[in-house]
């Protein structure tokens, strides 16, 4: 049995807090699915919690905002996609960031690139099984977040940088 710290539960239930919150604070304005809100928590989770945790919290959240808040939906699978591409997030940068000591920026990037690349593969089944044009639905899906990734990338390694002084590239 893996027994966590109580600051890595403690952190792990606010970065989940923060992945149910901000969606809802991004879709009252809509800018929801542009700057991924989801994204941000779970992405900033990765350098302050370990592999497992941070893992964790990229699975729970977008249950627990499905069934508190109704989004992601359940139907299209919408929250299914999104936990895959946040399940490859955490686990990609994390394990670039904490075992291969990459830096801030390019352990993001690469983690944010492949969850993508989930998006992309996740999706084509999902909207030949729905009746859609299966490389430009998932192209579509893959490139409406741009705006969001670009601004992770400049924001959250500075910010992990400032609170904890770790290297940005």
């Amino acid at each position: 049995m893996m027994r966590f710290p109580t600051r890595q539960v403690t952190l792990a239930g606010m970065f989940i807090a923060l992945g149910v919150l901000f969606p809802v604070l991004f879709h009252a304005i809509g800018a929801g699915s542009i700057f991924l809100p989801m994204f941000w928590p779970v992405a900033l989770a990765t350098f302050y919690l370990s592999l497992p945790v941070a893992a964790a919290v990229a699975l729970i959240t977008p249950l627990l905002s499905t069934l508190l808040t109704g989004m992601p939906p359940l139907s299209p699978p919408i929250m299914h996609l999104i936990m895959v591409e946040l399940i490859v997030l955490a686990s990609i940068t994390g394990y670039l960031h904490h075992h291969h000591r990459w830096g801030l920026f390019w352990s993001l990037a690469a983690g944010l690139f492949f969850s993508r690349i989930a998006l992309f593969v996740a999706t084509v089944p999902l909207a030949e099984l729905l009746g859609l044009p299966p490389a430009l639905t998932s192209g579509i899906m893959v490139i409406k977040g741009l705006p969001g990734i670009i601004l992770m990338l400049f924001i959250i390694p500075v910010f992990v940088n400032r609170t904890t002084h770790r290297r940005l590239f």
